[in-house]
């Protein structure tokens, strides 16, 4: 045996358990938000109990959802929601760090997770495309990707996740701006029409599935919103509305705003609010503090 197998042997000793630690560290549960336990957590759980209704929301990249939206559907009305993301944003700027491409996608994939927490998401898939960088064009989006390549991967997704509606964060077209973001838009209506269609990417044990409803999102008011959702409702159990309470979900992805956190109560303030309504003897479901309807405009895709 040379002088060098030694040395060897003893980095290996060193690195395996240094992996396995930190495998098992990624892999660990972390301890659940104070809102999914006790009387919260239970009156939530029971809500799911009480629908078959199931929602995937597709984007492009991390922090293009729209948490107020999801939680709102999860954590408002109990419907089982999953968020198909495109890619990581292996691309993007690190504003909390050095690292960059696959190190910063890995982070900002911790980060949507632990987001998806407060969003009350059950279910987060990616697909096996990468963050190749800015782009306005959509043909050089389909180009890089592959437009058969992606749409593969998201009709297996809705294959397997059987979701009832989906919710498109993006339209398609020009006013999604980033070329990711035109693709997202564009192959989740191809998405909707393929996932049905058994002649399309057939898989043993996969069967087809026909997603009731497609629903297109936006931002502007001037956009052709085919859905809206009041993400402004105030929920007498987390304390603020569901879209103050996804703020701090969104205030997680650090790499991408600098580490600012949202301008929100933190969890022991909110639970003191919780505390003080239930010694007040308001143990009763959930208040609205508008009378703006749900879902204020709908129009399914077809």
């Amino acid at each position: 045996m040379s002088r060098a197998a030694p040395r060897s042997i003893l980095r290996s000793c060193v690195l395996v358990p240094a992996v396995l630690l930190l495998s098992l560290g990624l892999h660990a549960n972390p301890d659940p938000l104070p809102q999914d336990t006790g009387a919260v957590g239970t009156w939530q759980r029971l809500l799911k109990l009480q629908t078959t209704a199931s929602v995937m929301h597709t984007t492009a990249h991390p922090d293009d959802e729209h948490g107020g939206v999801l939680a709102q559907l999860s954590r408002g009305q109990g419907a089982r929601v999953s968020l198909l993301t495109l890619n990581r944003g292996e691309s993007g700027d690190n504003a909390i760090g050095s690292e960059l491409f696959d190190a910063v996608g890995l982070i900002r994939t911790e980060e949507l997770l632990m987001a998806g927490r407060y969003y009350g998401l059950d279910r987060q898939y990616f697909t096996t495309v990468i963050d190749y960088g800015f782009s306005k064009r959509l043909d050089e989006t389909l180009e890089k990707w592959g437009r058969e390549p992606v749409l593969r991967d998201v009709v297996r997704i809705i294959r397997r996740d059987r979701p009832f509606v989906l919710i498109a964060r993006f339209q398609g077209n020009e006013r999604d701006g980033h070329g990711n973001h035109q693709a997202a838009g564009l192959i989740t209506q191809d998405a909707f029409k393929a996932a049905a269609d058994p002649k399309m990417f057939p898989e043993a044990g996969v069967p087809p599935w026909q997603v009731l409803k497609l629903y297109m999102g936006g931002v502007r008011e001037d956009e052709d919103w085919t859905v809206k959702v009041d993400t402004g409702e105030y929920s007498s159990w987390l304390g603020e509305s569901y879209q103050t309470f996804a703020r701090t979900g969104l205030a997680f992805q650090r790499s991408q705003n600098g580490g600012r956190s949202a301008a929100v109560p933190g969890p022991a303030v909110r639970m003191r609010r919780m505390s003080a309504r239930i010694a007040a003897g308001d143990t009763g479901p959930p208040r609205k503090s508008c009378t703006t309807s749900r879902v204020v405009r709908s129009r399914p895709k077809r």
